[in-house]
């Protein structure tokens, strides 16, 4: 009784995901032919923390000072073993 349960559950369980497989995606909608807005030739503003960002990628000493010391790792071939 027990086997034969624990079948009608697996088979439900396959059945499931075979019908979710094959399930059709929804349609997306179809593009409209005009353009909700207007594209501007006038670039954007760049914000003043982007600007920080860019000062602070291009100073190559300040890269240098806050990057992290190089550390070597022990070889392989050296130590106990």
């Amino acid at each position: 009784m027990a086997k034969e349960r624990f079948l009608f559950f697996l088979s439900l369980l396959i059945i499931g995901v075979i019908a979710a497989c094959s399930a059709k995606p929804a349609a997306s909608p179809a593009p409209s032919e005009s353009p909700t807005e207007e594209i501007s030739a006038t670039p954007m503003p760049v914000s003043p923390v982007s600007d920080e960002c860019i000062a602070c990628h291009t100073d190559k000493q300040r890269l240098i000072d806050t990057s992290a010391p190089v550390v070597e790792a022990e070889g392989e071939s050296k130590g106990v073993g």
